[in-house]
């Protein structure tokens, strides 16, 4: 039985050329890639966002730390004197049990780049903290209550800023 069409036969069938099969899989291979670089850079934004979360979170947690250390002991820790602070531990708010995080991981070096605490409206009352990232050391995050933040300028600054792109800004 003919059903009238032409059967194929090895005359009339024909593979693709050798040139073809080449520029498909080069087209193929050129979309995967461009497809796990997207999916790349996604995933460093997304690990960058969490990051910068983690920190904001430790940062505010150190600005309550010096809140509620200033609290109970009507000044902040020092800076050149006993109690002084340091900042390769955070103590005395680390040892005294005030700030219990691991910001200091995140940080360049493993430690704060900066602290005063300035005595123009006395003894201890004000206090700042200046911080570099670890992936990231252009990026400066500022816990501070005070108006002597080198990176503020002389306005009064309270609680946590994110120094990046030349602005200084709240975090």
């Amino acid at each position: 039985m003919h059903s009238g069409g032409r059967n194929p036969t090895p005359e009339t069938t024909r593979s693709a050329p050798a040139w073809r099969t080449v520029l498909d899989w080069l087209l193929f291979t050129a979309v995967l890639y461009m497809g796990s670089l997207l999916l790349l850079s996604a995933k460093e934004a997304a690990d960058a966002s969490a990051q910068q979360s983690i920190i904001k979170h430790e940062a505010r947690a150190l600005f309550r730390a010096f809140e509620s250390y200033y609290e109970r002991n009507r000044s902040y820790p020092n800076s050149y004197t006993e109690p002084r602070f340091d900042p390769a531990t955070l103590d005395p708010l680390a040892r005294r049990g005030y700030y219990k995080g691991n910001l200091l991981i995140n940080l360049r070096d493993h430690r704060v780049d900066a602290y005063d605490s300035p005595d123009d409206q006395g003894p201890n009352r004000e206090f700042w903290v200046e911080m570099s990232l670890e992936d990231d050391p252009a990026v400066r995050v500022v816990v501070a209550n005070s108006d002597d933040a080198p990176l503020g300028a002389g306005r009064w600054l309270s609680g946590v800023f994110i120094f990046r792109d030349g602005a200084l800004e709240p975090f």
